[in-house]
């Protein structure tokens, strides 16, 4: 059969390659904080219970329950009505004592040698012992009210007003919620990682939309023999009192400060069997297969890239299904990443304070070239 001009013309389209339309993402890189996230607890950083120094019969109570206080406010008093009378009278002395040395040494002025040195020094003695006495009966005036060692919020009161207290029963207790502490502890093999200073954020199941953040202001020098965990206190600004003692918290530390990592859009990544791999564009518009090694998903459409791509690299994101090596592709449209934000490296949260320190993260899910 012969050959006809509109034949070849059909042939000559039929070997010209076929060039497949692609939409295409840029290989940028993401900002990562790393970090160790454990379960905590919340605790006051200045917490006192307050008792008596001497058993007594309460007669006054000047606050009433959860009231605020202030450094140095009597909070409440016992019946001091004895120990007044004999500071009284330890006054009484002292002025006694004092008035007979200054009488002595207006005489010494007018008469010198009117009484002896040795007189003299043992009156002396009894103005001193006078004064030292009038002290003693003011320290256990004290000892009959109690008053607030710091600024801070009380409990509820154990003993009412007309009570007898011991001196080993606790009245009331006193906590100081701005700051706060929140202790925790890390695994021994992370030990080297934390140091004081360090940033936390830290949420409660409370209040699941407020982030509190602190800082590490302790960390055990030893591996505690019992639990093989390190102890960490990290201070949090506490002014509105929203978290409160005995709160069980999440703990992010931030360590080693922050790095940048490649990351590739997930739609991007292929799978056959155990491999993974990309469409990588190049400047001619011929796509070529690159394989892969991927870190974690990072569950917001992209996926850290451990080894296989770099930056401004240019990868096909959709019409990877007609490719084939050596495809000569059209880019229709190339995308902007939007995995160029600060974020933290994915780490999955443990509720069991059991399992703190224990991170678990998600498989990474790629599209299947067989499943397009």
């Amino acid at each position: 059969m012969a050959l006809t001009l509109s034949n070849f013309a059909q042939a000559k389209d039929d070997e010209k390659p076929q060039v497949v339309p692609v939409t295409v993402e840029p290989i940028s890189t993401k900002e990562f904080v790393a970090t160790l996230n454990e379960v905590g607890k919340i605790t006051a950083i200045d917490f006192a219970e307050l008792t008596f120094s001497t058993p007594g019969k309460l007669v006054a109570i000047n606050f009433k329950d959860g009231d605020v206080v202030k450094k140095g406010q009597i909070i409440a008093k016992l019946d001091s009505s004895k120990v007044k009378a004999d500071l009284d009278k330890a006054s009484s002395s002292l002025t006694t004592a004092k008035n007979k040395v200054r009488r002595v040494i207006e005489l010494n002025k007018k008469q010198p040698g009117a009484l002896s040195k040795q007189d003299f020094e043992e009156l002396q003695d009894a103005a001193n012992l006078a004064a030292a006495d009038y002290r003693q009966q003011q320290a256990i005036l004290k000892d009959y009210s109690l008053t607030a060692p710091f600024d801070g919020e009380l409990t509820n009161f154990t003993k009412s007003k007309g009570s007898m207290i011991d001196a080993v029963t606790p009245l009331v207790s006193v906590y100081n919620l701005d700051p706060v502490e929140v202790t925790y502890t890390i695994s021994q093999n992370d030990l080297g990682k934390a140091v004081k200073g360090q940033p936390i954020t830290v949420t409660v199941e409370a209040y699941k939309d407020m982030t509190f953040n602190g800082v590490v202001d302790y960390v055990a020098p030893a591996v505690n023999k019992n639990t093989g965990r390190v102890a960490i206190h990290a201070r949090i600004e506490n002014p509105d009192h929203v978290l409160a003692p005995g709160m069980f918290a999440q703990v992010s530390q931030m360590v080693n400060g922050r790095t940048n990592r490649i990351v590739a859009p997930q739609n991007a990544i292929l799978a056959h069997n155990e491999d993974r791999y990309v469409w990588v564009v190049d400047k001619n518009n011929v796509a070529t297969k690159r394989y892969l090694t991927l870190g974690k998903n990072l569950n917001n459409g992209y996926v850290i890239v451990e080894k296989g791509l770099k930056v401004d690299d240019i990868v096909v994101v959709t019409g990877h299904q007609k490719i084939d090596d050596e495809t000569l592709v059209n880019i229709i449209k190339t995308q902007a990443s939007t995995a160029d934000a600060p974020a933290q490296e994915p780490k999955k949260k443990t509720t069991d304070p059991a399992k703190a320190g224990k991170e678990e993260t998600k498989p990474v899910k790629e599209q299947s070239n067989e499943a397009t």
